[in-house]
């Protein structure tokens, strides 16, 4: 990975930490301490609900400048079935939908 794909997923990672902290903090929630980016945020932070994820999405829309997150970052499917991505996995979806090359 170049030093300019590695500073490019550390903002993306700083980014989504930020804006989930932020937008729990909006609704009267804490942000626990991330030591395990294998987390589901959907299943594994508690008061992160369906709204929450659409304010993350937009604030990560506007930090990132990306014009359209289409689609639901925090879900993928897996053998046809919806499945909670972990932290990493959104890093890794942000960073193809910026068309950065892991």
């Amino acid at each position: 990975m170049s030093k300019n794909t590695t500073e490019t997923k550390q903002h993306v990672i700083e980014a989504l930490n930020n804006a989930i902290a932020e937008t729990l903090s909006l609704s009267g929630k804490e942000m626990p301490n991330l030591t395990d980016y294998e987390l589901c945020p959907i299943l594994d932070i508690a008061g992160f609900d369906s709204q929450c994820g659409i304010e993350v999405t937009v604030e990560l829309e506007t930090v990132l400048g990306i014009a359209d997150l289409t689609d639901n970052i925090f879900i993928k499917e897996v053998d046809s079935k919806p499945r909670a991505r972990t932290f990493n996995e959104i890093v890794i979806a942000i960073l193809s939908l910026m068309g950065v090359k892991q």
